[in-house]
């Protein structure tokens, strides 16, 4: 990350006042601000990953992940009986925090600050899935979006999108 000296005293301050405002965590912002302040360049890249970005098609990706499995859901609940397809393979998981920590920190945003898929069950770990789910997901989301009534699938479906 590169930053003007101007920048990286303004950002200085913000750690600094963040320790008096938040002492749980002051030793962090401590850290932070001292890696700002002497601007060492391999630790800077940590910022990076706190000030990261997810694109539009990135965000758009998730919501359909989760629509889809809302959608799961819902065609689950529809079905007699669940027709032997065990609810937690209708469930959203989340993301692994270590390797997908951006698409997790979206998920937990979405249902926590924007109030939406408040059904959805955070878990113990807060949607951290603890495995990365990124590309099995798109592959259940391909294999979702074929489906002529992706809101009423039938048990066949279903096993195909979790199976993908």
């Amino acid at each position: 990350m590169e930053m003007t000296n101007a920048q990286r005293l303004i950002l200085s301050n913000q750690y600094k006042m963040m320790t008096l405002l938040d002492p749980d965590n002051a030793e962090r912002y401590r850290r932070l601000q001292t890696i700002v302040e002497r601007g060492f360049g391999l630790q800077m890249r940590e910022l990076d990953r706190e000030f990261g970005q997810l694109t539009e098609e990135t965000c758009r990706t998730i919501i359909d992940i989760m629509e889809m499995y809302h959608a799961l859901q819902v065609s689950w609940g529809n079905l007699k009986d669940g027709e032997n397809i065990d609810e937690r393979r209708v469930t959203f998981l989340g993301f692994d925090a270590a390797t997908e920590a951006r698409f997790l920190s979206y998920v937990r945003f979405m249902v926590n600050t924007e109030g939406r898929y408040t059904h959805f069950d955070a878990g113990t770990h807060g949607f951290n899935a603890q495995t990365p789910m990124w590309e099995k997901y798109l592959r259940m989301l391909k294999t979702w979006q074929s489906c002529p009534r992706q809101y009423h699938l039938s048990s066949n479906e279903i096993n195909q999108i979790i199976n993908a």
